[in-house]
This record gives structure tokens, sequence and C-alpha cells, in this order.
């Protein structure tokens, strides 16, 4: 899972053995997956790789908030998805800096802008936030739990299957 034996221990020791606890209570206290030698100034000096910002941007996540996240974990990708995720896409108080909280306020609030203000911007950032716009709506559809689609009855998945198949069956008559 990429945690640190450190982490692992403290967080298994605060459950008391039980790991889906210690994984909750590593997620509800992210300040454990800090490197122990510097865990009063997080990732200041840390240089994020620009690839790596754009993965998670293209997962869906803020720029700006991926790059504290990446510096903070010091370029784990997977702990910096895994805290974002959990932290509904953005950071908790305990693991920002001062100058951190207020670049997130203020890029959440620009990018709030409507179309019309940013208008005067790069192509490549509109395509850039179309993309992630994109890439948010599809992972809206996606369920979180693999039998999330069996909402049908049976009847209901039978009256589908036949829609599908008259529709296919009406695709081929033409092509003969």
């Amino acid at each position: 899972m990429g945690y640190s034996e450190r982490a692992a221990r403290e967080a298994l020791h605060k459950s008391k053995g039980n790991i889906e606890e210690a994984v909750k209570v590593i997620l509800d206290n992210p300040q454990l997956l800090l490197p122990s030698d510097d865990a009063s100034t997080p990732g200041d000096d840390f240089q994020v790789p620009q690839p790596s910002i754009e993965q998670l941007v293209y997962m869906g996540f803020n720029a700006g908030i991926a790059e504290q996240a990446l510096k903070i974990f010091r370029g784990n990708i997977q702990l910096a998805v895994q805290t974002l995720l959990h932290y509904g896409g953005s950071l908790p108080a305990d693991l920002q800096t001062p100058s951190d909280s207020t670049t997130t306020s203020n890029e959440s609030s620009s990018s709030k802008d409507s179309p019309t203000d940013s208008a005067g911007t790069s192509g490549a950032s509109t395509d850039e936030d179309m993309e992630v716009d994109a890439v948010s709506e599809i992972l809206e559809d996606i369920p979180e739990h693999e039998e999330d689609y069996l909402d049908l009855t049976l009847e209901e998945e039978e009256v589908v299957i036949n829609e599908y198949l008259s529709y296919i069956r009406h695709l081929q008559i033409p092509s003969k």
C-alpha cells in the first residue's frame, strides 16, 4: 500500500492489530505518512517532477493541490492520491503550511471563474481544463463498488437486452 514501516507499526498499534482499522487510522492521520526526519517542514525543498503532477491532474485533481500533495509525500504518487481521495480532492489543514493554504484558496477561487473570464488564457490551459472536466465527468459515472451496476431486476435486464437486440437486428437488415 506504500506506507512506511513506522506508519504501519504506529497505526497497527493504535488499532490493536486490526488491519482495516489501521488503514483508516493512517488515512485519518496523514501526518503519520510524513518522513520522520523532516515532519516539521513537509517537502519544502522537494522538486516535484512535472509528469507526476500531470498524472494527478489527469486523474481529476487540481494541479496546485496535486503539486502540494506530491511535495508533502516526496513524490510518492500513491500516497498523494490516497490522501487526496480520502479528503475529497484537498489536503487536510494539518498537512498544509500557511503558504499552501493561501495558495489552495486562491486556486480554488480561480478555478471557479466563468469560461468568459478565462477566454484570454492560452489554448493549452483551456484544453487541459476541458480534459480535466471530461475525466471528472467520467469518474463520476464509474461505480465505486464492482456490483453497483446491479440495480435492475432480472425482468428489467431482459427488457434492456431485448431492446439492444432489436437495435442490432435493425442495423443488420439494411446492410443485406
